[in-house]
């Protein structure tokens, strides 16, 4: 049942008229000793003015909130253990964030932030309006959610997060570091705090599934990434852009029977955040298994310092680009598998790749010391200063311009 009719079976239930949009708030109350009072009728159930009055304490009552400053709401839900989230399951205490390059991060010690706000495009005139934060507290997951019902709000809630950020080694957000955490930062100072009580370190997923996935997904939206990777697809959910507008009606003409569902879409941002944390990881590690970009992992894993296992992820990558077959037969050279390297480098030249005859001019030039391959590999280079470069300095060692023919396929001989 949707949050409004929700609220008017209260009212019904205690005795009271629906309110329509635009009546008198709370039936003609003006005090809140008034509002209060009338919330205690019937069998001693409490029930509240609908969403649509601009009551925030019945707002509270609706979502299950607590009024923890003027102006400001606090829910909290706690995620039972082992519990579903799509086709996956939340991670458990032990999980950890471990991608390639950085250093890796015990769930426990990081928190989950997202933020709806008042607007799409930042700015000193965009607040969030909704923050949702999930870690652990004590045996449970926990997520905590502020909700301001007003402007004064505000600073309260950044003081209630400040506390609730205590402790945390990370934040983990979603492009976080490209809007909410600057957002967060300017509303802090805005606020006369200098310096905003965030963790020193962010961890924004969006990097990481962008080198996997960039070149594999239409997009890299965090609801993309929840269908393939969690098995998530999010029914009836709010959209994004929509959220600022649900807000807005809420201040503007009192109308709440939304926020809810932008508290559930909030909720659902943060508890994929903990879940997307050690699959990004697992995606990293065996990256053929999960379709992912085996380029955009071994590139990963060599900024890591760990050449074997991007050598891996190319050789077991399926559907390798040509930057992928050239990195591969680097690898390989560096490695001294010649063979192998030469043959990915005149793969790539039958196939009019010219950067797989440029490797193997200089292959045949510089470790071979075979004048005669390399002239056969540089005549099929394009015309330019390089080439007539390279074909000067051949035709000095000895190598003649006669009966010289590409032979593809001829095995690297090591000397």
């Amino acid at each position: 049942m949707v949050l409004r009719h929700r609220l008017d079976t209260l009212r019904r239930q205690a005795g009271a008229a629906t309110a329509e949009p635009g009546s008198t708030r709370d039936g003609g109350a003006t005090t809140l000793q008034e509002r209060l009072a009338r919330m205690r009728v019937g069998h001693g159930n409490q029930t509240t003015a609908a969403p649509s009055s601009g009551d925030p304490i019945a707002l509270a009552h609706a979502l299950g909130a607590e009024v923890v400053a003027p102006g400001v709401l606090r829910v909290d839900h706690d995620l039972a253990h082992g519990e579903r989230h799509g086709a996956t399951r939340v991670p458990g205490p032990e999980a950890h964030l471990a991608f390639p390059g950085m250093p890796q991060l015990p769930l426990t010690a990081a928190g989950f932030l997202d933020t709806e706000t008042s607007g799409l495009a930042g700015g000193t005139g965009t607040i969030a309006f909704n923050v949702g934060l999930l870690r652990r507290r004590d045996d449970r997951w926990q997520a905590r959610q502020y909700l301001l019902t007003g402007f004064r709000g505000e600073a309260p809630m950044l003081d209630a997060l400040a506390e609730d950020l205590q402790g945390l080694e990370a934040v983990v957000t979603y492009n976080g570091g490209s809007f909410d955490l600057p957002l967060l930062r300017d509303r802090y100072r805005l606020n006369g705090v200098s310096t905003p009580p965030l963790p020193q370190r962010h961890v924004d997923l969006l990097h990481p599934v962008r080198r996997l996935f960039a070149r594999r997904w239409p997009d890299c939206r965090l609801a993309t990434a929840e269908a393939r990777l969690l098995g998530m697809q999010r029914d009836n959910d709010l959209l994004g852009s929509a959220v600022p507008g649900v807000w807005f009606d809420w201040v503007h003409r009192g109308h709440g029977h939304l926020l809810d569902d932008v508290l559930r879409h909030n909720r659902l941002d943060i508890v994929s955040l903990l879940a997307l944390a050690p699959q990004i990881g697992d995606v990293a590690a065996c990256p053929w298994e999960w379709s992912a970009d085996s380029r955009g992992a071994a590139v990963a894993w060599l900024r890591a310092g760990d050449e074997g296992h991007a050598l891996e992820c190319l050789q077991r990558g399926r559907d390798l680009d040509a930057a992928g077959r050239l990195e591969l037969a680097r690898l390989l050279r560096r490695q001294r598998r010649l063979d192998e390297a030469v043959a990915i480098w005149q793969a790539l030249a039958r196939e009019g790749d010219t950067r797989g005859a440029e490797h193997l001019a200089k292959f045949y030039e510089h470790v071979q010391r075979d004048p005669v391959a390399a002239r056969r590999w540089a005549d099929s280079l394009p015309s330019g200063p390089d080439k007539e470069r390279r074909l000067a300095r051949l035709r000095g060692r000895g190598a003649s311009g006669a009966n010289l023919s590409l032979e593809f396929g001829t095995p690297a001989r090591r000397r």
